[in-house]
């Protein structure tokens, strides 16, 4: 008889704790905030030498201008740190896997990526410095860019 009791108020313990638990009104609780907008990452740190308004001979129209933390195509007024960071919130992700300077080098990879995985493609860009106005870019070795520094 004791065991039985026993059980039985353990029993309604737990329904009670069951009941009690459930009957929170979900419904009043604050719902989380929702970014209203993407963050901001900075993804490029180009070299001060590089630093400027850069235009490529030929085709004066095409300009991209480094600033101490992004990449602007002047073209389309576009930034690559906003294209990126736009990039979080769509089916195709942007990265940059690597970047790297020196004195006379400036180079990094953009990798583009579908959310789902699978294959991707990247972008490899490289420029040498070969004095304060000038620089190479070599995209695939069968052509050269040659980009000059336009004055502030």
């Amino acid at each position: 008889m004791k065991i039985t009791k026993n059980v039985l108020s353990i029993s309604l313990f737990a329904f009670l704790f069951l009941v009690l638990s459930c009957s929170e009104d979900n419904d009043n609780l604050p719902e989380k905030e929702e970014p209203t907008a993407p963050v901001q990452t900075k993804h490029f740190n180009p070299p001060l030498w590089i630093q400027g308004t850069w235009h490529t001979t030929g085709t004066p129209t095409t300009r991209l201008k480094f600033t101490k933390d992004d990449i602007i195509s002047l073209n389309d007024n576009s930034s690559l740190n906003d294209q990126i960071n736009k990039s979080k919130t769509t089916n195709l992700i942007w990265a940059v896997e690597d970047e790297g300077a020196s004195n006379t080098l400036y180079y990094y990879r953009l990798t583009f990526r579908s959310v789902g995985g699978g294959p991707y493609a990247d972008n490899k860009f490289r420029v040498q410095k070969i004095n304060d106005t000038l620089m190479l870019r070599a995209p695939d070795f069968s052509y050269l860019i040659y980009y000059v520094k336009e004055k502030d």
